[in-house]
Order: C-alpha cells, then sequence, then structure tokens
C-alpha cells in the first residue's frame, strides 16, 4: 500500500558525505560518476565504449545521447501531448484514456487558492523527476497544506535525475508541478504494465499487480516468460493481464510500438483499471540501467538493442522541441 513516494533518502552523517547523494559524488566528471555507480550495483567495472549488455548500453546513452528526439522523454506534460497527436494521427484515438490535468504551477501556496474546485482524489507530482508522487484523499484526510507547500518548495529545482545521475533528459524538462486525476477508486489502478520495445518492435510486457511489489513477464505473444527473480508472482494463477480480453492487449502492444517507433529503445508505461488502459507516462533512463537483473536478462536485452547513429540527421527536430513550449502556470486547468 504506497500513498506516498517522496524521493531517496539519505543515510545518517558521516556516511552521507561520501553517498552519492551526497555532497561531493555531484562534483566529479560524469563519466566517473556512471563508472562508479555501476561498479557500486555490480561489482565490475562496465565496457561504456562499446558496450554490449544492456545494463552498458544504457551508460552509453546517459553518457552520450543528446539528441533533441530524447529531450522531451522525461517531460510529464510533454509525454501526455505527444501521445495524444500521435494517437490522433494514426487513427487510434481513444485506444488510450489520459489522466486529467487538474493544475500546473510552481508554487502549492497558488494551487492553494483553488482547492475549493479540486475533486477530493488527486496526485501530487513533479513534471521534471521520477519516483516521486503524494496521493490526495481529501474525503478521507484533510490536506495538509502546510506539508505540500513544503513538498512542492522541495520538488520544483533540480534534483538527483541531473546533479547525480546525469540524465540529460530531466534538465531539458520543464521545472514545474502537477496535480492530475488519480485513476482508479482504489489506492491504485488495478494493474501496471510497462512495454518494452526495441527500435519500434515490443519485446515484453512487465506486469506488477499493484499494492504489491511481485511482477510477471509475458513475450510480445502474450506467453508467460521466465522472470528468474524472487520478485516473480507465482505461476498457475491468471494475472490481471491474462484477464483482460485479448484485442485490448493487441491495442496495447500495437499502440507501444506506434508511440515509440523512432526511438531505439524505449519504454512505455500504462495502468490496467477494469479493463481500461491508461497511460501513464514514456521512459527512457529506465532506474539509469542500476536496477535488478539477471546476467542472462542483460545479455538477451543488450542483444536486442542496437544503439543510434547520433550524427543522422533527424526531420522532426522542431516537433520535438516545441513539445517543450511554454506552459500556462497558476491556475486550475478546469473545473472538475
Amino acid at each position: 500500500m504506497l500513498e506516498e513516494k517522496l524521493g531517496p533518502s539519505l543515510p545518517s552523517f558521516p556516511l552521507s558525505i561520501i553517498h552519492p547523494l551526497g555532497p561531493l559524488f555531484r562534483h566529479l566528471p560524469l563519466a566517473l560518476r556512471r563508472h562508479l555507480l555501476y561498479l557500486r550495483q555490480n561489482s565490475r567495472w562496465g565496457n561504456f565504449r562499446n558496450p554490449r549488455l544492456w545494463s552498458e548500453k544504457m551508460q552509453w546513452r546517459i553518457l552520450n545521447d543528446r539528441r533533441p528526439a530524447l529531450s522531451w522523454t522525461a517531460d510529464k506534460l510533454a509525454h501526455k501531448e505527444y501521445v495524444r497527436e500521435t494517437l490522433k494521427r494514426s487513427g487510434m484515438e481513444g485506444v488510450l484514456k489520459f489522466p486529467e490535468v487538474y493544475w500546473v504551477g510552481t508554487d502549492i501556496r497558488d494551487l492553494q487558492k483553488y482547492s475549493h474546485l479540486l475533486p477530493p482524489r488527486w496526485v501530487l507530482k513533479p513534471n521534471h523527476s521520477s519516483g516521486r508522487f503524494k496521493l490526495i484523499d481529501s474525503s478521507k484526510q484533510a490536506v495538509n497544506w502546510e506539508e505540500l507547500i513544503a513538498l512542492g518548495d522541495r520538488w520544483a529545482g533540480r534534483d538527483e535525475e541531473e546533479w547525480m545521475f546525469g540524465h540529460w533528459a530531466y534538465g531539458e524538462a520543464r521545472h514545474t508541478l502537477i496535480v492530475e486525476e488519480r485513476v482508479g477508486e482504489g489506492i491504485e489502478p488495478d494493474a501496471e504494465v510497462k512495454c518494452w520495445v526495441y527500435n519500434g518492435t515490443l519485446e515484453s510486457f512487465t506486469l506488477r499487480h499493484t499494492l504489491n511489489t511481485m511482477k510477471a513477464v509475458f513475450d510480445r505473444s502474450y506467453a508467460r516468460m521466465s522472470y528468474s527473480d524472487d520478485r516473480e508472482l507465482p505461476h498457475g494463477v491468471p494475472t490481471k493481464f491474462e484477464l483482460i480480453p485479448i484485442e485490448i492487449r493487441d491495442r496495447m502492444r500495437a499502440a507501444a510500438e506506434m508511440l515509440v517507433a523512432q526511438f531505439d529503445h524505449a519504454r512505455v508505461d500504462l495502468f490496467i483499471e477494469n479493463d481500461q488502459l491508461w497511460f501513464n507516462e514514456i521512459s527512457t533512463y529506465m532506474r539509469s540501467g542500476l536496477g535488478r537483473i539477471t546476467p542472462a536478462d542483460d545479455r538477451r536485452r543488450g542483444e536486442l538493442w542496437v544503439l543510434p547513429d547520433l550524427s543522422a540527421p533527424d526531420p522532426n527536430v522542431d516537433e520535438w522541441r516545441a513539445l517543450l513550449g511554454p506552459l500556462p502556470k497558476g491556475s486550475l486547468q478546469r473545473s472538475p
């Protein structure tokens, strides 16, 4: 049961001084930071010049890829705009639902002025960060505006995605806060599905039943794959993914492949709620390439990922730049 995720926490002093989230690590050259983070996670050095493993190729992206096509991929509002318009142009409008954005701004004090227009249930998150959110349900508990103001003040600035991890696209994202609709009636939606796409072809789905961290993996034909991890959902009990109609799964696969066809590798994250697909976000720095992964999966995913030619011309540069245009701020976007 997860109602908030406020960002990483530091260990206590004196370890905090030399911890990657501490005051010293961020001043090291980015390449050295990435090598040290990789060594810390994998207990070995990685090959970032001629990478073969998936985890190594992610480090290559972080160190080298500064293409305009990547620039908007850490901006949550840009995700919504791009996905809506792309689905519409492709005749797939209606395949995905979108959480409605109620407010965009940098100061929660402004949001508080419009509190009477907000629905009871909503979620606060930064537009330019990862792993941070606060779920609100004023029908069960009064909103603690002082806490939210302090949280918003902290979230509105730069964080470890930029100054520690070196995730370039997070620095390009518009630094603002958003309040949006909560999906479903429970604490979380029924399930979360992550669609892994390589060079325009969906390779696998990762499913997480919400309210727990257990997972299941399916190939593009919806066959259950071995997850090789102690977090795997037990076999033999149908998952939410297997229970939804196959035509919905087909639409999910087609939409994911179409939405990130221009990327060498990206992930489309969706929610399932009452057999309806909801868009969540597009991911291009999946856990910084430092998450738990078996050696076999690291090799398999690495073979699937064909790195791009960074010097190749991009005819869509203007479209990517337009996605990071000015935003209306400081007022409720609609009356719920």
